[in-house]
C-alpha cells in the first residue's frame, strides 16, 4: 500500500515535466524563420537557390550554427496528385534552438563597426539576390518539435 501511495504522488508531482509550452518563449525544439515567396517576373528557381547558398555562406562565415533550406511548393490535386506547375518557393532558416538564435543576436550587438559593415555588405548581397528572384508573401516563426 505504501508503494502504491508513493507511486500515485510521484505521478501527480511529475506529470507536468513533459508538457509542451504553447508559448513561443518556451520553445524547446528548433527555432525556424520560415519565408514563403513567389518568383518575380524576371526571377528563376536557379536564382533563388543561389540566394540560399549565399545566405548559408553568410551564416557560415560569421560563425552561426544554422542551416538554410530552400524548398519548392506545389499544389495538391483532388485525389492526392500534385500539380506540375510551381506554386511558390520557401526558405527555412533552422537554428538548433531559440537559445542559439538569441546567442547569435547577442554576438551581433558586440561586433566592431568594421565587422558590422562587412557583415552588412554580405547580408545585403544575399537579400538583393533573393529580391531579384522572389517576392516574400509570408514570414513565420516556427518552433519545430
Amino acid at each position: 500500500m505504501r508503494y502504491l501511495f508513493l507511486m500515485f504522488f510521484s505521478v501527480i508531482g511529475f506529470a507536468d515535466d513533459h508538457s509542451i509550452s504553447s508559448e513561443f518563449s518556451g520553445c524547446k525544439g528548433k527555432f525556424v524563420n520560415y519565408y514563403v515567396a513567389e518568383l518575380t517576373q524576371a526571377g528563376s528557381v536557379d536564382g533563388m537557390i543561389e540566394a540560399t547558398k549565399m545566405h548559408q555562406k553568410f551564416y557560415d562565415t560569421w560563425g552561426a550554427k544554422v542551416k538554410v533550406y530552400p524548398a519548392l511548393q506545389y499544389m495538391r490535386k483532388e485525389g492526392g496528385g500534385t500539380e506540375e506547375k510551381l506554386h511558390r518557393t520557401s526558405t527555412m532558416v533552422v537554428w538548433k534552438s531559440l537559445k542559439e538564435w538569441e546567442s547569435w543576436r547577442s554576438r551581433l550587438d558586440t561586433m566592431s563597426d568594421l565587422k558590422r559593415k562587412a557583415q552588412q555588405k554580405e547580408y545585403d548581397a544575399f537579400v538583393a539576390k533573393y529580391n531579384e528572384n522572389t517576392k516574400v508573401v509570408a514570414q513565420n516563426r516556427w518552433c519545430m518539435l
